[in-house]
């Protein structure tokens, strides 16, 4: 048996200076938090001046391997230290944390969807994060290019406003996460994400919770990975999704007779009798069959149907993505491997391990979360978090 020697290199850098105090350090990433994280672990005293937003550059791997290769790009937030032993502590947020921080100044809000012309998901995610002071190039934020905005009642009704409108107070990455969670194309072939990359640049890219056909990177159980379990559960699941967006503006409010009013809103549901997974005995759901129902609601979805009027945004297409993503038992394989590869959340994962009973060469796994550390020992490690939809 072949064995292969690692040589460890950790370098940080803040504020573009090389602290040569920092001996260890923690980043983590994945679709299952806000933005970015790392920790660094530094010997007392420091070697370099550090203070609250205090641009921080975290590089680290292995030889062979991608070496000292940049794995996160953000800031110094808390700064902690301790008597014995004498150590720092460097907590730092990635620079999407801007966003989480910054919270609207405007007196009234601020309308980020004109309603006679409308504005894309992707075109008001980039207003935001420019008024938060993230770092970002317009050709990393992709969207549905919809008129959001134009099929929504009128702005200056008082009681019912906009609902694209960044409230005053409201941090950026909360608007921004409410539409990216309805920013769902007509073919419901994913749902864009905004997130940070290792190496600190911000994208807004279409996703799916499923593994592509031909993995990015491939492991072995008694070769490159130390620990790994996997667990199967079907909490969460279900077979029948219904949605429920705006009111729609041509039936906002009918008159019925008799002093009845009724108010209309987009709303749609999505349903499939093929659940393996049900308990028996259940009873038949309005489609006639057996589901567990999940709801989703949003203001921000303008129509029912993708075939309704207006280029906006539909509860089908919401409700046919959320579908896929419900109706299915979740696989989550958690291992770590001493392999220095550059990973990323979103890649396609394979790991070959007859104990956990993988070995089917077509069983692939979507990277959900990475932590990368290099620890006091001086040994790199990569934790992974794979989802798999069964």
């Amino acid at each position: 048996m072949s064995v292969t020697v690692r040589t460890t290199q950790l370098e940080v850098y803040v504020d573009g200076d090389h602290d040569a105090s920092a001996f260890a350090a923690t980043c983590s990433f994945g679709f299952d938090q806000r933005y970015a994280e790392a920790t660094v672990r530094r010997t007392g005293g420091g070697t370099v001046a550090v203070g609250y937003w205090s641009p921080i550059e975290i590089r680290m791997g292995t030889t062979p391997g991608e070496g000292a290769a940049v794995r996160f790009v953000g800031y110094v937030v808390p700064v902690e230290n301790q008597l014995y032993p004498v150590e720092g502590l460097l907590a730092c947020k990635g620079r999407l944390y801007r966003a989480a921080f910054v919270r609207n100044p405007a007196a009234g809000g601020t309308l980020l969807a004109d309603p006679a012309l409308g504005a894309t998901d992707e075109a008001q995610v980039q207003l935001v994060l420019n008024a938060c002071g993230v770092p970002v190039v317009a050709a990393n934020l992709g969207g549905t290019g919809k008129s959001l905005g134009t099929e929504t009642l009128d702005p200056q009704q008082v009681l019912a406003p906009s609902p694209f409108m960044w409230a005053e107070g409201q941090a950026g990455l909360d608007y921004i996460e409410a539409l990216d969670a309805v920013s769902v194309p007509d073919d419901a072939s994913g749902r864009y994400r905004t997130f940070e990359s290792l190496d600190g640049t911000v994208y807004r890219t279409l996703l799916a919770t499923a593994p592509a056909g031909t993995p990015d990177f491939s492991f072995t159980e008694g070769e490159d990975v130390l620990e790994a379990r996997i667990t199967r559960d079907p909490a969460g699941a279900a077979n029948r999704v219904t949605v429920t967006g705006a009111p729609t503006p041509e039936r906002a409010y009918v008159d019925a007779g008799d002093d009845v009013t009724l108010s209309w809103t987009a709303r749609f549901t999505a349903a499939t009798g093929f659940a393996p997974y049900l308990p028996p005995g259940l009873p038949d759901a309005p489609e006639g069959f057996p589901a567990i129902s999940a709801s989703f609601a949003s203001p921000l979805i303008e129509k029912s149907e993708v075939a309704d009027p207006g280029d906006v945004l539909a509860c089908e297409a919401v409700a046919q993505f959320l579908l896929t993503e419900y109706n299915a038992v979740l696989d989550t394989l958690e291992f770590s491997t001493p392999r220095d590869d550059l990973l990323g959340p979103g890649q396609t994962i394979h790991l070959h391990s007859p104990r956990l009973g993988i070995t089917d060469a077509d069983q692939h796994y979507w990277l959900q979360h990475l932590e990368v550390t290099v620890d006091e020992r001086g040994a790199f490690t990569q934790r992974l978090r794979c989802l798999r939809r069964s």
